[in-house]
């Protein structure tokens, strides 16, 4: 429902993009207007950058608050997991993770209750992506050497999520995978 409607503000946008910038050129192309000079251009530009403004401004307050950064911030996390990248593996742990003795432990995340992770890498930079079980992309970040991304989210539904790196990282790349389940 929440995409929809963001699909539909988005649409009526686009319209009224669409009849301004129509608009402007319509009444620029008007052949008495360039002979005799245009009038009023200033007043043009203003309408123009005014409508403009106000399209942007309402785009902005309506998407940044549901933005990921600001959707979960208040909350303690149900759950805290590590998860450190490296060619061509993620390293997942519910305690700080030591590259030197990495644990192949099955994670498991509660349902309904907020999970962060938080994300690394020990090499080259890597992309980690959750996908849910229907394999659709519902969340990503980026895993970079020397940084940690907290990546925040709740699981509605139970199942098996993996997790694909999205950035290119070497030659055995579309290998790189890892999975959680969610109880």
């Amino acid at each position: 429902m929440q995409q929809n409607s963001i699909l539909l503000l988005f649409l009526i946008l686009a319209a009224l993009a669409t009849i301004t910038f129509l608009y402007i050129y319509l009444s620029s192309k008007n052949v008495e207007l360039v002979k005799q000079g245009m009038e009023n251009p200033l007043k043009k530009r203003f309408w123009f950058l005014l409508i403009l403004f106000v399209v942007l401004s309402i785009f902005a307050s309506v998407t940044i608050p549901k933005s990921p950064y600001y959707l979960f911030a208040d909350e303690t996390p149900a759950k805290v997991v590590h998860v450190s990248a490296m060619q061509f593996a993620f390293i997942m742990s519910e305690n700080a993770i030591d590259p030197k003795r990495p644990s192949g432990q099955a994670i498991e995340v509660p349902a309904n209750g907020l999970v962060e992770f938080r994300v690394t890498s020990l090499d080259v930079n890597h992309g980690f992506a959750i996908y849910n079980p229907e394999e659709r992309l519902i969340t990503q970040t980026q895993a970079m050497p020397g940084y940690v991304n907290r990546l925040r989210y709740k699981f509605s539904e139970p199942g098996t999520y993996k997790i694909f790196c999205l950035e290119y990282c070497g030659m055995a790349h579309q290998g790189m995978r890892a999975s959680f389940i969610v109880k």
